[in-house]
């Protein structure tokens, strides 16, 4: 089976990919190892601006957006203190989103190769071979890799091994079904979702983030620190139902676990005929673990820049290097200070932190804005280390 360009990975980055490359009129193999509509362990947050973004899925809004939180509520690790503020933070079903956008893909002319795994990757100067777990090979001319973080395209590609244990955040997740009055009455109207920074003491963050009929819960752990997980989610929860946030009968026979990069970027995301978007190349949020917007810009970065060097049969790296620069002007600049922004908030100075923010608003708003990704976070990080700086000085001089 022969095409323009095959995916890897039908998730947000790769089916974004796909339906922009199809539209430009490229003959597209889109493959995935399950069978869709299938869920993701995710908490399913992004920004509601995603819509403005994209806005081909406005129609499909219904589908898919299970509510929007309108204010964020930060807790600090000792749980004595919360920071809120106001945000606009869409939720969705990742089982209802992610079908949405390949459906998008294949009303686009799509070709899905689904329920099926890619076993095995090779780049000629000529075109790309890749042998699937049916036996079948699928010749491309070029390949996008968006098969998560223990992607076999980057491996194959040499362009990333493996993560290492301080890299990755270990999660377990779970959607809680819970009646639409209990959601209203315990989260409001304004649905409130929740975060909790280094929960037990542990570097990472809990977080709740109520839906339509659902309540979605996590907890994600640095790797080094992850160790007994599933004893501390049960912590987790106990908590959360000590504290009225989730029923006493809460249904976790959904917990699933997850990986995710939270470390930053690779150093690099192309290769001879071939680009890498979302998990992949951990193009992943370090304060939330959220990647889903980011993902489905890299996509269209992606087929922006294929569709280019495929009107010039140039795919070589010089030409496809232009997406690493193009990626990172318009979201890359944003995760380095994030990473800054994560060792504040898991380092042993997280309560101090949050004695000084709940005595300014401002700050309070900056960190409940960038835990929800409404805005670029790199000004945002550094206005709230200053910002954190001058409550300090008056409060030393009493101004």
């Amino acid at each position: 089976m022969r095409c323009d360009v095959a995916i890897v990975g039908a998730g947000p980055g790769g089916s974004t990919s796909a339906r922009y490359l199809a539209k430009a009129g490229y003959h597209v193999i889109l493959i995935d190892k399950d069978i869709f509509p299938r869920d993701k362990p995710c908490g399913g947050g992004f920004s509601y601006s995603i819509l403005n973004r994209f806005p081909y899925l406005k129609k499909r809004e219904r589908e898919f957006i299970d509510g929007i939180s309108r204010v964020g509520v930060i807790h600090s690790p000792n749980r004595k203190i919360t920071l809120k503020g106001e945000v606009d933070m869409a939720v969705a079903l990742r089982i209802r989103f992610d079908n949405s956008l390949l459906e998008e893909a294949l009303e686009l002319g799509v070709t899905p190769c689904l329920g099926t795994r890619v076993k095995s990757v090779s780049v000629s100067e000529n075109n790309i071979s890749l042998m699937t777990s049916d036996g079948s090979e699928i010749i491309a001319r070029s390949l996008i890799g968006a098969d998560g973080v223990n992607s076999l395209i980057a491996r194959e590609a040499k362009l990333h091994q493996n993560w290492k244990s301080k890299e990755i955040t270990v999660c377990r997740v779970v959607e809680i079904p819970a009646p639409t009055q209990y959601i209203l009455e315990t989260y409001g109207v304004e649905k409130e979702y929740h975060f909790f920074a280094n929960f037990d003491g542990k570097p990472g963050y809990g977080w709740i983030f109520p839906k339509a009929e659902t309540i979605n819960v996590g907890l994600g752990i640095v790797g080094p620190h992850s160790a007994g997980l599933p004893k501390k989610f049960d912590s987790f929860i106990r908590y959360l139902k000590h504290v009225k946030k989730i029923p006493d009968n809460s249904d976790l026979s959904g917990v699933r676990g997850a990986l995710v990069p939270t470390a930053g970027t690779i150093d690099k995301t192309f290769a001879l005929r071939l680009l890498l978007v979302g998990d992949s190349a951990g193009m992943v949020s370090p304060i939330t673990g959220g990647g889903i917007d980011y993902a489905m810009r890299a996509g269209r970065i992606a087929a922006m820049v294929l569709t280019k060097c495929m009107e010039k049969d140039t795919l070589d790296e010089k030409s496809l290097s232009v997406y690493q620069k193009l990626w990172y002007d318009d979201f890359g600049h944003e995760i380095k200070p994030q990473k800054l922004a994560q060792r504040i908030l898991t380092s042993p100075l997280t309560d101090t932190f949050f004695e000084i923010g709940k005595r300014d608003s401002s700050i309070q708003k900056m960190v409940t804005d960038a835990m929800s990704e409404t805005i670029d976070t790199r000004p945002q990080v550094f206005k709230m280390i200053a910002r954190t700086l001058l409550v300090c000085l008056k409060g030393a001089f009493h101004l």
